[in-house]
């Protein structure tokens, strides 16, 4: 559901999707921390799926900021687009990072420093829970692209009879 205001347009079913990933969030890293706390192959194992996320993530930034195949034209169209894409999926990398920060972190607390740890491991596990569920956003993003993709190869290869009259119409005078 869409809903436009002033040239803005609001996606409200993101936007609550949005809420409730960040309040399941929260909840998690309360009542999962005790999961963590002194359990070095959970944290070992949370930070390695985020490695390789992150490394994944990598290709997927530079798989969308391709701009192979395409004329000036559509690259000038397309550049709004294609830079929203690349601000979330750059945004989801840094959350990665941040993860993989608070790991470290988590390791380098002092044993005297309870508190800070606990709530260190909170946020971790806070976090980790957030990016894991906003990454299941990226296989869409990823098939809406790459439809695009061919959509745009399509069209260029298309014969211009075949094409809808608007174009043919225009090619022709």
């Amino acid at each position: 559901m869409k809903v436009e205001d002033e040239g803005r347009t609001f996606n409200w079913s993101a936007i609550i999707g949005f809420f409730a990933v960040a309040a399941i969030s929260v909840v998690s890293g309360f009542l999962l921390q005790p999961l963590v706390s002194e359990n070095d192959e959970a944290i070992n194992t949370v930070v390695t799926v985020f490695s390789i996320l992150a490394g994944f993530l990598v290709a997927v930034i530079t798989l969308i900021g391709d701009p192979s195949r395409k004329g000036w034209q559509e690259l000038q169209i397309k550049k709004d687009e294609v830079e929203a894409k690349l601000r979330k999926h750059r945004i989801i990398f840094y959350l990665y990072l941040v993860t993989l920060g608070l790991a470290l972190a988590m390791f380098l607390v002092p044993d005297n420093l309870p508190q800070v740890r606990i709530w260190l491991e909170r946020c971790f596990v806070g976090l980790a829970v957030f990016v894991f569920l906003i990454s299941f956003t990226l296989p869409r993003s990823l098939s809406a692209l790459q439809m695009d993709r061919y959509k745009a190869e399509l069209d260029a290869q298309l014969p211009t009879t075949l094409k809808p009259d608007t174009e043919a119409g225009e090619d022709r005078e």
